[in-house]
């Protein structure tokens, strides 16, 4: 192994890739001796196989298990909670904007049309925003985000839902009234984000000599909070293909953490929230979850994974 190389593995879209000369810039202007090179790879849900647990990192860490990278970029909410043996976090990235963002043509989400179509496939958008519209039909929505706009600027949808990062990432966000993108309406919407959302990890084997380079990117508190939130999605299952929503803050030396379990149809939600302190984040997962799971949650579930 070539001691001052570190090869980087991420997807290969569009966004992974500018996150990835994100952190390839962020390591060499550290060290200007490293050189960081970034490896693509296409991954289970990257071919279509979005259903999969891990599909958007399960080839990426096996290319690592087998020493063909040194580091993997991972978005933490596509992680599933179960650890592989061999690997570890060896950084979570400084947080950046959790929220979910709505595109629209001119109307806000509460103006939308009776039976309008909104465009999302993840099921724990679509339980929230039922409880707020069960008038609402929605559809799955593929493709980068260029193509995810497109096809709302062609009418195949009255609005879309897009993780605010993933925009802002982009540059999408960037002078937003003056982009070709003007004519259409951005809205925060008022639904808990996944666990993990908006959150960067890289992750290593355990004994890699990378590591000296790696850990010290590490955002302690970011680290609170999404062990935190994966600690309450854990509880009921081992992926973010579920109904289930968390999102932790801290605040000195606490740390703050909100859930949400739904029915698939948003007929019921069960939300709560619960602080202790921020050096027990694994704890104030499972209590918090422990406590929707008293009120019912277990049930709302239509199949928890082992």
């Amino acid at each position: 192994m070539n001691l001052n190389r570190i090869r980087l593995g991420t997807r290969g879209s569009k966004l992974a890739l500018i996150q990835a000369h994100t952190i390839q810039q962020l390591l060499q202007s550290r060290d200007p001796e490293v050189t960081v090179e970034i490896v693509p790879i296409k991954t289970s849900g990257d071919r279509g196989n979005r259903e999969i647990l891990g599909s958007f990192v399960k080839e990426i860490q096996e290319a690592l298990l087998r020493d063909e990278i040194d580091v993997a970029l991972h978005c933490l909410k596509d992680l599933p909670t179960r650890p592989i043996e061999g690997l570890v976090f060896a950084a979570y990235l400084k947080r950046e904007d959790p929220t979910d963002s709505l595109i629209s043509r001119e109307l806000s989400f509460s103006h939308l049309p009776k039976g309008g179509v909104v465009g999302t496939g993840s099921i724990r958008r679509t339980s929230q925003l039922s409880a707020l519209r069960s008038d609402l039909k929605f559809k799955p929505l593929v493709g980068n985000i260029d193509t995810r706009i497109r096809k709302l600027q062609e009418g195949e949808y009255d609005a879309i839902v897009l993780a605010s990062a993933g925009l802002e990432r982009l540059g999408v966000l960037k002078d937003w009234e003056t982009s070709e993108f003007r004519s259409l309406k951005l809205e925060e919407l008022p639904i808990l984000p996944a666990a993990g959302q908006a959150i960067l990890i890289l992750e290593t084997k355990t004994d890699s000599v990378v590591r000296k380079w790696i850990d010290p990117l590490n955002d302690s508190d970011t680290q609170c909070v999404g062990m935190a939130e994966r600690s309450f999605l854990s509880f009921f299952g081992t992926g973010c293909s579920l109904p289930v929503a968390a999102h932790a803050t801290v605040s000195g030396s606490d740390l703050k953490l909100e859930g949400l379990v739904a029915a698939t149809d948003g007929s019921t939600l069960l939300r709560g929230s619960q602080t202790g302190p921020n050096g027990e984040p694994i704890e104030l997962g499972r209590s918090l979850a422990a406590r929707l799971c008293d009120q019912g949650a277990r049930d709302l579930l239509p199949e928890v994974s082992a």
